[in-house]
């Protein structure tokens, strides 16, 4: 029930900025959701992290499962208040995996811990 839930909110998910290998550092160290494609252009993760810079250099550095990560297109989520940036990322996260099924995601089958 709480999926269906997720998946009905309508949210409006705010556009994405992309980056490469190349560009790494216009990333800013601030929370926020990314999504990682491989060199045929195909969505394989979902994630988020509450320093993006850090987080998109650790997957650039690391081949996961073999992949080549050819770019990463992310979000910045901000609030003043952890507690509700901490839910929004979350929220966002468990959205795009639903909606989108990235390749590599485990699905996520407890309800969000937030909301």
């Amino acid at each position: 029930m709480e999926w269906r839930t997720i998946l009905n909110l309508n949210l409006n998910v705010p556009p994405d900025e992309e980056v490469t290998i190349e560009n790494l550092e216009t990333v800013r160290a601030i929370g926020g959701v990314y999504k990682i494609f491989d060199e045929s252009n195909n969505l394989v993760y979902v994630g988020q992290s509450k320093n993006l810079a850090r987080r998109i250099k650790e997957h650039f550095r690391n081949k996961r499962k073999g992949i080549f990560i050819h770019k990463v297109k992310f979000f910045y989520v901000h609030h003043e208040d952890v507690f509700v940036e901490e839910s929004m990322r979350d929220m966002y996260e468990t959205f795009l995996i639903r909606k989108l099924k990235p390749k590599y995601n485990k699905y996520q089958t407890a309800p969000m811990r937030y909301i």
